[in-house]
């Protein structure tokens, strides 16, 4: 069947859809107040695309989908306006001329997407021309082109529509840029793909969850430290918050590093937030449609936040007590030990040792407990690091005389 065949008998079906629409919208809306025409329709406009030296952009090969032709080699290349507002095919192939008019939330095609589709092309808007012209590389025309060749991809199936968003066929993309040719709209094409292949990703060591296992601080003989790598490279987008003000946080190339200059009780949550393109809180993704006419989308809405997590701890410590004497008697021997929430009374084993274990580092004071026939003993302060164990030796204990 010829091209053209197939164009004329899909707009036959699809204005018959319309006409179905028509009725049932038409009945739907008696009651409701009336809505100004004008707002509901957007009028489509054209305009040539250049390159940095001004040269016309054209396609380079004459290519298909589904049957349908949407390139042409030598062909000039357009961007579309809708009300003057940058607009973006969602159906290559499909006639569309200046002039014509596109009802807004009309698209078949755009509702049939699905929502898995629907947000990566928003995802393309926002790391493209419609979220981030003034970071993109090339002139404005080329990002559009750019943008609108991933958009292509994305609704044709030619690219995935979740992360990595994998390439499945390169016929758009070479329609405009084989053999290296507009170089520009292939440096924004890729400046896209990067931002939205990196967009959900985070650093190597956090978590999507709150709940993660906590990584322990370390005593580095000034203050508890932690440092971590990031081998996703992504640390940089991030900017992170502790949930205590004790517990510090610096960034340096892809070396997150942690510290609190004392012991912290309990867990401290690190949260970092993504910085991602963003764009006015009210912007909407519109799409428009005419069942005999190409499909079009305009605007980009923000997405949700890219958020990671760590939670942090500085561990436990211990106490190692070590008691000798004259009269070699050692064991059975009671100390009581105090501070940070702790009143404990431990005794010694036959060799005269006792570890006190699973103390909130801090300071403590540790008190031998004599009997009538020994002389007091001097209590003794001892600061408690995570992770390690200190020793504390009562080594002077004498038998009274009588």
């Amino acid at each position: 069947m010829e091209e053209n065949e197939v164009k004329k008998i899909k707009q036959l079906f699809r204005k018959g859809v319309a006409l179905a629409l028509a009725a049932v919208t038409t009945l739907s809306v008696l009651p409701a107040a009336t809505v100004s025409a004008a707002s509901q329709q957007a009028t489509i406009t054209f305009a040539y695309c250049y390159d940095g030296n001004g040269n016309t952009i054209r396609y380079q090969q004459t290519a298909s989908h589904n049957g349908i032709t949407f390139s042409h080699a030598g062909e000039a290349r357009t961007r579309i306006y809708a009300d003057g507002d940058n607009a973006y095919c969602i159906e290559p192939g499909i006639s569309l001329h200046t002039g014509n008019t596109l009802e807004k939330d009309a698209s078949v095609v755009w509702n049939n997407l699905g929502k898995a589709k629907q947000d990566a092309v928003n995802l393309a808007l926002l790391y493209g021309a419609q979220g981030s012209m003034g970071s993109m590389s090339g002139t404005e025309d080329e990002k559009v082109l750019a943008t609108q060749m991933v958009i292509w991809e994305i609704v044709t199936g030619c690219r995935n529509a979740s992360a990595p968003y994998a390439q499945t066929d390169a016929k758009f993309y070479n329609s405009l840029c084989v053999g290296g040719v507009n170089s520009g709209i292939a440096a924004a094409y890729q400046q896209i793909i990067s931002g939205m292949v990196s967009h959900g990703t985070i650093p190597s060591f956090a978590s999507g969850s709150t709940d993660s296992t906590p990584q322990e601080l370390k005593w580095d003989g000034k203050q508890y430290v932690l440092k971590l790598t990031d081998s996703n490279g992504v640390l940089s987008k991030f900017n992170f918050t502790s949930s205590n003000s004790d517990v510090k946080v610096s960034k340096s190339g892809n070396t997150l590093t942690i510290t609190s200059s004392k012991a912290i009780a309990g867990n401290v949550q690190l949260s970092a937030t993504k910085k991602i393109p963003t764009v006015s809180s009210s912007a909407k993704l519109i799409a428009y449609g005419d069942p005999s006419l190409q499909d079009i989308v305009t605007g980009v809405e923000n997405t949700a936040a890219v958020k990671a997590y760590l939670n942090v701890k500085i561990p436990y410590g211990h106490i190692q007590i070590v008691k000798t004497s004259e009269d070699g008697v050692v064991a059975g021997l009671k100390f009581q030990i105090t501070g940070n929430g702790i009143d404990q009374t431990v005794t010694t084993g036959e060799d005269g040792t006792i570890k006190v274990e699973n103390l909130q580092p801090g300071t403590y004071t540790v008190t031998e407990l004599t009997e009538n026939r020994y002389e007091p003993q001097k209590a003794q302060t001892v600061e408690v690091k995570g992770g390690e164990i200190a020793a504390v030796d009562f080594s002077k204990s004498s038998s009274v005389e009588i």
